[in-house]
C-alpha cells in the first residue's frame, strides 16, 4: 500500500508525534540519519544482488541541506539537474552468507519559512519559453497529464486571465474547493484519472493543480517532503519569473475550508498549525508561503535515474524518499533473492540519529507490513507488536497485527486486533483502514461459521462506497458466498 504521497494520517501523526519533532531554528541545523534495513535474506541464485535508491534530502528555496556519510559507498550518485534531485543508488552484492544488512544516510538541515509577501503580481514577466526549466514544466506527462478535459477546464477557469500569477491562483482556488480528499489505490493515480472522479489525496490535488497550470500556460512541478513527526506529503510549485518558484498547497488548503472533505476539527488544525509553522488559519495562506518545519526530499515526477557507469536505470513517478516501499515504481530491486527478502526505512532526528535499536523500533511497522506481504506471518506478528506498544492508538500497526494473525489462522486474536483498529486513529486515511478492517472481519466470521456476523460485515463495506484495491468486488463476493450458506 503506497501510503507516502498521502496525507496519510498527517493530522493524527502530528497530533501523536509531536512530542518527537525536532524544530529547526534559524541558522541551526537539525541532524537526521536515514535507515533501511534489509532483512530475511534468501538467496536464490548466482550473483545475488539488492539494488536500492534513495532520494537526499535537497537543496531547495526555505531548505538549507548539508549531507554527511553515506554508509555503505554507494555505487554512485545520480544528479538531475533541473529539480537539484540527488539519488544515491546502492548496489549490495556480498549477500551469499547475509541475514540482513543495514543502510543510511547522515544529514543535517534546517527548514526556514518561505514568505510570498515579496511577490507582486503586477511586477510578473513573460517567460523564456526556450529555456530548458520552461519546457520540462510545461509538457504533458505520466500522472500529469495534460488532457483535453484539462485544457478546457483550465481555460474556463482562468477566463481572460493574462498574468500566470493569477492565473494560478485561481487555478489553485478551483482544485482547493472542487477536489475532495480522497486515498486512491496505484492503479487510480494521476491527474488524468484524479481530476475525472474529482478526488484524491494530497499528490493528487498536487497533480490535478499541475496539469490544469501547465494547461493555462503556466509551468509547474510536484514537491515531494516527509514530516518530522512521520509520514510524508506533497505539494506544487508555480514558475513565476522574476520571482521563482512559488509554492502552493491545495491538499493542505483544503484542511482549512469549513466543511471540507480532509476531517479536522478546529482544535486539531491549530495544533496541527503548531507543529508544521503554519501562520495563519486560512486556505489562502497556502498559496506563496511554506511552512518550516518539513524536509523536501524530491522535487518533480518522473525522475530519470540514469549514470553512465550503472548498466541499469529507473524512472520514478514519485521519489520518498527511497527504498522498497516508498516510491512509484518500487525503488528496491531483488536479484537472485526471494521475494521473503524484505526491506524497510525510517528516519531519526535529533542526537540519537545514530541508534540503530531506536531506529529498527521506528521502523518496525513498515517491516511488519513487509513481512506480511511475504507471508512471513508470525515476523510480522512479532514486529506489530513492537509498533502498537510504541503507537497503541494508531490504527494502521492493529491492522496489520489483524492480518498477521488471519495469516496464521489465529481468528479471535485477529478479531480483536481488527477491533482495536477500528477503535483507533488514521486521520484522513482512516475510512480506507475502517474498510480493510472490517473486510478482514467478515473473512474471520466467515472462518468461524458465524455467518450473520460476516454478512454484516460485507454489507458495512459494500455500504461504505470504497472501492480501494477492489475491496467493493471483493465485499460482494464473499457476501455472495455467505448468502447463499444462510439459504
Amino acid at each position: 500500500m503506497p501510503r507516502t504521497r498521502s496525507v496519510a494520517a498527517f493530522i493524527i501523526l502530528a497530533l501523536l508525534g509531536a512530542a518527537a519533532l525536532v524544530q529547526a531554528e534559524e541558522a541551526k541545523l537539525t541532524l537526521g540519519r536515514y535507515w533501511y534495513f534489509v532483512e530475511n535474506i534468501h538467496v536464490t541464485g548466482d550473483s545475488p544482488e539488492l539494488r536500492l535508491w534513495v532520494a537526499l534530502p535537497v537543496e531547495h528555496r526555505g531548505q538549507k541541506v548539508e549531507i554527511g556519510e553515506i554508509y555503505p559507498e554507494p555505487a554512485a550518485i545520480v544528479d538531475e539537474p533541473l529539480g537539484k534531485n540527488r539519488i544515491v543508488f546502492w548496489r549490495l552484492t556480498d549477500l551469499a552468507d547475509a541475514d540482513e544488512a543495514y543502510l543510511y544516510y547522515d544529514f543535517a538541515y534546517a527548514g526556514e519559512l518561505v514568505s510570498g509577501e515579496d511577490v507582486d503580481p503586477e511586477n510578473v514577466e513573460p517567460y523564456d519559453e526556450a529555456s530548458p526549466e520552461y519546457q520540462r514544466h510545461m509538457r504533458s506527462e505520466p500522472w500529469i497529464e495534460v488532457t483535453d478535459a484539462i485544457r478546457a477546464q483550465a481555460r474556463e477557469i482562468v477566463g481572460d486571465e493574462t498574468n500566470s500569477y493569477r492565473k494560478a491562483k485561481k487555478i489553485f482556488d478551483w482544485v482547493v474547493y472542487e477536489i475532495r480528499y480522497e486515498f486512491p489505490d496505484i492503479e487510480s493515480r494521476g491527474a488524468a484519472k484524479s481530476f475525472a472522479r474529482r478526488s484524491g489525496d494530497c499528490g493528487e490535488f498536487s497533480v490535478v493543480f499541475c496539469a490544469l497550470c501547465r494547461a493555462a500556460g503556466v509551468p509547474a512541478r510536484t514537491v515531494t517532503a516527509v514530516w518530522p513527526f512521520g509520514g510524508g506529503h506533497q505539494w506544487a510549485e508555480v514558475l513565476v519569473p522574476p520571482y521563482g518558484w512559488v509554492p502552493a498547497d491545495t491538499s493542505m488548503a483544503a484542511m482549512f475550508i469549513p466543511g471540507g472533505s480532509v476531517p479536522a476539527t478546529e482544535d486539531s488544525r491549530h495544533r496541527f498549525m503548531e507543529v508544521t509553522g503554519i501562520l495563519e488559519d486560512d486556505p489562502e495562506w497556502l498559496f506563496g508561503n511554506l511552512y518550516p518545519n518539513r524536509l523536501i526530499v524530491s522535487v518533480g515526477e518522473n525522475l530519470q535515474v540514469k549514470h553512465p557507469d550503472l548498466g541499469v536505470g529507473k524512472v520514478f513517478r514519485f521519489l520518498q524518499p527511497g527504498g522498497l516501499w516508498d516510491a512509484y515504481p518500487p525503488a528496491g530491486e531483488r536479484v537472485g533473492l526471494s521475494d521473503k527478502t524484505v526491506g524497510a526505512g525510517a528516519y531519526v532526528f535529533g542526537e540519537q540519529r545514530d541508534d540503530e535499536v531506536l531506529a529498527r523500533e521506528m521502523a518496525s511497522s513498515a517491516l511488519a507490513a513487509a513481512y506480511l506481504d511475504a507471508g512471513e506471518y508470525e515476523k510480522a506478528e512479532e514486529l506489530c507488536l513492537i509498533a502498537v506498544e510504541q503507537a497503541p492508538a494508531a490504527e494502521d500497526p492493529w491492522l496489520t497485527l489483524g492480518r498477521a494473525y488471519l495469516g496464521q489462522g489465529k481468528l479471535d486474536d485477529a478479531i480483536d486486533a481488527f477491533n482495536k483498529a477500528l477503535d483507533g486513529k488514521a486521520g484522513s486515511i482512516k475510512p480506507i483502514f475502517d474498510a480493510q478492517c472490517h473486510q478482514y472481519l467478515g473473512v474471520c466470521y466467515q472462518k468461524k461459521g458465524d455467518l450473520q456476523a460476516a454478512r454484516d460485515e460485507f454489507l458495512w463495506v459494500m455500504a461504505s462506497g470504497i472501492d480501494y484495491e477492489d475491496s467493493l468486488t471483493f465485499a460482494e463476493t464473499h457476501l455472495d458466498e455467505v448468502m447463499l450458506a444462510l439459504e
